[in-house]
């Protein structure tokens, strides 16, 4: 009697779970990571009626079913990694080349240009202190870009380590939420049933993870979760491998694992931010802050001693033998960063060494058209990589910066657009369509009144016959 009544009663459940499934999707339409999740459904097991067959007896809800792509997921972690590495190098080259490369009127080539240009002018009158000051004026604003530019490179330096030691920090501590999550699951599923919730959120973790480092992820059929980094386990379920990162090591093997071992990075935001702080370039390493550090230098301590060598050869306007013109702040090796005028010249320009002869006359000029002529010195630098003139020099810095820059930013492009269009597609696959939901509402919203309808059409016949049927003849 009561048969089509349960039938009745499990279609409305489940259509019921169906809307609740349903809600939970609209609500998280736009939560970071989130999957959409639909109802398994199956008809349940029939009733064998003798003589007549088996009778149908309703439906029921099985599972709730995360939409995901595992080969998806696996293509989005494996181009999140070099989208992150070369992000960290395109943005700290571009920084790079505002302070050396771009011809402004902030460039290295502005003010030798305007430093030239006052020690020919004070050539025409090389007596008169109107002419000698824009000389020690224009030095000391050249000297003073150099040091601005030094700072400001190791600035970068300082800033690129405190992020690396930032990072190693968020590594760990991904890591631990994601131990943490795998153990939530792992009892949360010993029914057999998906945790999907919990899944969602430890995969945005992994994505997190996945920009730092290049990580591998495998699930085994028993659900043990590990996450492999350059071949060792980052997180074994629910342990974890913790990493640092030790300046006492050689460049390129700093980081290291906590029970000892080098860590092989191969992309990712780490190994950016390592290529940048400790690339000097030897042995085709990768040209970073050390290395146009070193440049700048390089630049700084040769020009400092061929134009002393050169103004040392000539005399003051007292007749005295010229002394340094560049010196050092610290009294070690001139450096970009330590290069200034010589203190002697600031206080009084006669000290400018402009004749090439002791006792000549006040407006010989030899020496220097001597130190003007060493700019078109095609061996004013020598026996390095950078060769040629004063301006040569910075054409090269500037130009390794430039093919350095324009291949983060392409290789950078290219990434970023592989990993959009991945991330397209995984949208597409576990993203929520609120068309799609809202479709599904109504459809799952008809059953449902259809089974209620069902309910009262069965509870109309069940009263019927309970309690009016045989009332006739009483």
């Amino acid at each position: 009697m009561f048969f089509g009544f349960n039938s009745a009663v499990r279609g409305l459940l489940a259509s019921q779970r169906a809307l609740y499934t349903l809600n939970h999707n609209i609500d998280n339409a736009n939560t970071k990571g989130y999957s959409r999740q639909k109802i398994e459904q199956r008809a349940t097991s029939p009733y064998l009626i003798p003589g007549t067959g088996f009778l149908g007896t309703g439906t029921e809800v099985y599972n709730i079913e995360r939409i995901r792509d595992s080969f998806v997921d696996f293509k989005y972690w494996n181009e999140t990694a070099p989208m992150g590495e070369w992000e960290i190098k395109k943005n700290a080259l571009t920084e790079i080349e505002k302070l050396m490369g771009k011809p402004s009127n902030s460039s290295f080539r502005k003010y030798m240009d305007d430093f030239y240009s006052s020690l020919d002018e004070m050539s025409k009158n090389p007596s008169d202190d109107a002419f000698r000051k824009p000389v020690k004026e224009n030095a000391m604003a050249f000297t003073k870009h150099l040091n601005d530019t030094a700072k400001r490179l190791q600035n970068m330096e300082i800033e690129t380590k405190y992020n690396i030691d930032m990072n190693v920090r968020k590594v760990n501590s991904l890591s631990e939420q994601i131990a943490v999550l795998n153990k939530q699951i792992h009892s949360s599923e010993l029914d057999g049933r998906k945790a999907n919730d919990l899944r969602d959120r430890r995969e945005v973790l992994v994505d997190e993870l996945s920009k730092l480092v290049n990580i591998k992820v495998n699930e085994s059929p028993d659900g043990k979760y590990t996450v492999s980094l350059g071949g060792i386990s980052l997180v074994d379920h629910i342990y974890t491998n913790k990493i640092s990162y030790d300046e006492k090591e050689d460049p390129g093997k700093r980081f290291i694992w906590e029970n000892g071992g080098k860590v092989n990075l191969s992309s990712g935001t780490l190994k950016g931010l390592a290529d940048m702080y400790e690339g000097d370039g030897v042995n085709n390493s990768y040209r970073g802050i050390p290395y146009y550090m070193k440049k700048l230098d390089e630049f700084a301590t040769g020009y400092a001693e061929k134009f002393n060598d050169q103004h040392k050869q000539g005399y003051d306007l007292n007749g005295n033998p010229g002394e340094d013109f560049f010196v050092s702040t610290d009294g070690n090796p001139v450096t970009a960063a330590t290069i200034t005028v010589n203190e002697k010249i600031l206080e009084d320009v006669n000290f400018i060494a402009a004749a090439g002869s002791v006792g000549g006359d006040a407006e010989d000029n030899t020496n220097l058209l001597e130190l003007i002529n060493q700019r078109e010195d095609k061996e004013f630098f020598s026996g390095g990589l950078s060769q040629g003139t004063p301006d040569d020099f910075i054409k090269a810095i500037v130009s390794s910066l430039a093919v350095d820059s324009l291949q983060g930013k392409r290789v950078y492009g290219t990434q970023e657009l592989m990993q959009k269009n991945i991330e397209m597609k995984r949208s597409s696959i576990s993203g929520v369509n609120l068309e799609d939901e809202m479709a599904d509402m109504v459809r799952y919203q008809h059953t449902y009144v259809a089974a209620s309808k069902m309910i009262s059409t069965m509870d109309m016949i069940i009263d019927i016959t309970v309690n009016r049927l045989g009332l006739v003849g009483r």
